[in-house]
């Protein structure tokens, strides 16, 4: 490690760095990433005013980045402050071991967070890795599905067995909202939710209302907790589904909306609807009718549509906390890749 600090400088990225760090993912991650090719995108996803949320590790003899650290902050309260680790590159030739571990330490101490997510974790390199260094709390994410029990033929999904609801029916009230003024006259952001990161209104009015990409729903749940999702219409198939992306509130309310599921679906005649997140809420989760998505299951329900992939995908996630809730949306899953 002493070698590394020897050769190389940590700091956070300048705007007039962009265009390199823009490079640097095309160079050595995907040629054709959204974040590599479109500067709107990566501003959005990584700016703020004269901010990039990027830590760079700098070759001391050269100048040259060598690896990169993006990161997505919940908030600016230092004190609530949640960290969502991004994308975490290194140059493939490097002969330096572990610059990427030093680069996210460098990132983490500059932002110093109160609790910190990384959804998408490769489990065969950085799942050990953060394990053993940061010691992290490791799993994998659970995908959850409603289907639509009168569509015979399948399009979007793959499905080789039907379930039938099981759920006691609870009565709740829920309201769709359209604007983000509505969301802050009814949602109080500025309190502690027990096992779920915080999150500003200011986080929620840019991720969402101010999404360049997709535009999202917003519901109501009991007059004080607010859940998102979006539509995902496929033209070749002239079908629909319904992504359930996040959640602010108390996690127990998604045990009671049954009621809202089955609405949508009969009202959009959607093929299915999904919430992809930790499985410490599956128990929640099921008493309104979700289906667990479990290894052993031969229904094929997709997470990925950016570019669209028909097949199950496993995706991993680290915390600093067993305990806390994280959802689809949470760091920089539910977006655009190319």
């Amino acid at each position: 490690m002493n070698l590394i600090k020897k050769n190389f400088q940590f700091r956070l990225a300048k705007k007039k760095e962009i265009n390199k760090i823009m490079e640097f993912i095309k160079l050595y991650w995907k040629k054709n990433h959204l974040c590599g090719t479109n500067k709107k995108i990566f501003e959005y996803e990584y700016c703020d005013k004269d901010k990039v949320n990027f830590m760079i590790a700098l070759n001391k003899k050269d100048r040259k980045i060598n690896a990169i650290q993006g990161f997505i902050p919940y908030s600016k309260n230092k004190k609530k402050l949640h960290i969502c680790g991004s994308i975490l590159l290194v140059k493939p030739d490097i002969k330096f071991p572990f610059l990427g571990i030093e680069t996210m330490k460098n990132m983490l101490k500059k932002t110093q967070p109160k609790s910190y997510c990384g959804i998408g974790t490769n489990p065969l390199n950085m799942k050990p890795l953060v394990e053993k260094f940061f010691n992290r709390y490791t799993s994998q994410m659970v995908h959850h599905y409603f289907l639509n029990q009168n569509i015979k033929i399948f399009k979007i999904s793959n499905i080789k067995k039907k379930f039938k609801y099981n759920f006691k029916r609870n009565k709740i009230l829920y309201e769709r909202v359209t604007t983000f003024d509505e969301v802050i006259r009814k949602i109080k952001f500025n309190k502690n939710i027990t096992n779920l990161p915080f999150k500003s209104k200011s986080y929620v009015k840019k991720r969402y209302f101010n999404n360049p990409s997709f535009k999202y729903e917003f519901y109501i749940i009991n007059k004080k907790n607010l859940l998102i999702g979006r539509e995902i219409f496929f033209k070749k198939y002239n079908r629909k589904i319904f992504s359930l992306v996040d959640f602010i509130g108390s996690p127990r309310e998604l045990g009671k909306i049954n009621y809202l599921l089955k609405d949508l679906i009969d009202k959009e005649n959607y093929e299915y609807i999904d919430m992809l997140c930790t499985g410490n809420i599956s128990n929640i989760l099921v008493k309104s009718g979700f289906k667990i998505k479990l290894p052993k299951d031969r229904n094929v329900i997709p997470i990925y549509f950016n570019p669209f992939i028909k097949k199950n995908i496993d995706i991993f996630y680290e915390t600093s906390d067993k305990k806390m809730v994280f959802f689809k949306a949470d760091a920089d899953q539910d977006r655009r890749n190319i």
